[in-house]
């Protein structure tokens, strides 16, 4: 194969990896891409001749690129960054749920929460919280919901 050939072959695969950055964006495919024109461009003028030279410019070249470009190119093209909160228990405090299952006053029963039944134990009440009523989520211990409720904690505050 000659070396225009070869070189033709490195610019395609170039190319490609380039637009695949598209579908892959994080800056990676985009430099391995580069790396290989210039190994293109290296074959087509004579620079370097064969596979062995190529892959070795190409691995040595691509990770220089990679190290020494991509932090500038990541500060002039700027990034979407979503920070939510990772706790959801804390957005699930607070918050008014169904009794799905009767709970005694020092027993267990079942809440309805975030599309199925969790398991409820009450807080401080002196009475059965019947099924159907409307509780607050206050704590959770391990897979069980401390709740009270949804009346008296609307008094207390």
């Amino acid at each position: 194969m000659s070396d225009s050939s070869f070189a033709t072959i490195w610019l395609v695969g170039g190319v490609a990896l380039m637009l695949a950055e598209l579908l892959l964006p994080g800056g990676i495919a985009f430099f391995l891409g580069l790396g290989a024109t210039v190994v293109a461009t290296l074959l087509f003028f004579g620079v370097i001749h064969g596979p062995a030279q190529a892959f070795a410019v190409w691995f040595i070249g691509s990770r220089g690129l990679l190290f020494g470009l991509r932090g500038v190119t990541q500060r002039f093209l700027g990034s979407s960054v979503d920070r939510t909160s990772t706790n959801e228990d804390l957005d699930a405090y607070d918050q008014v749920v169904e009794v799905a299952e009767a709970i005694p006053a020092d027993g267990e029963g079942r809440v309805y929460f975030r599309g199925t039944t969790w398991k409820a134990r009450s807080h401080g009440a002196d009475r059965e919280l019947p099924k159907g009523g409307k509780v607050r989520l206050i704590a959770r211990e391990n897979l069980i919901w401390v709740v009270e409720a949804a009346e008296e904690a609307a008094s207390d505050q």
